[in-house]
């Protein structure tokens, strides 16, 4: 194949674009950034999809640790599980109506 492949214009300022994602920086503010200290017009679009192509694998989602609250709630829910799932009594619960008998007067 001639000639270079294809290599983004945002590349030289990898660093740049990182220290600015790390500290919470919105892709517009880094485009604005970008273009007033380096003098490279680029629009967040193109900063976001930079950002993008270069992450590795998927966001993991974590839960929050457990506080003091979270722990009571817990507790109280589990209550009330264990009691929603315990077996019912071996007693056979007829739910027809009782049949009246037929007085035919015989």
């Amino acid at each position: 194949m001639p000639g270079k492949p294809y290599q983004s214009k945002l590349q030289p300022f990898y660093d740049f674009i990182r220290e600015c994602r790390a500290k919470r920086w919105s892709y517009a503010q880094i485009a604005h950034a970008l273009g007033a200290e380096h003098g490279l017009r680029v629009s967040a679009n193109t900063v976001f999809s930079f950002v993008k192509v270069r992450t590795k694998g998927r966001r993991q989602f974590v839960l929050p640790s457990k506080t003091v609250e979270t722990e009571q709630a817990s507790a109280v829910d589990t209550k009330h599980a264990q009691e929603f799932f315990q077996p019912t009594s071996p007693t056979i619960q007829n739910n027809e109506p009782k049949k009246r008998s037929y007085n035919l007067g015989l």
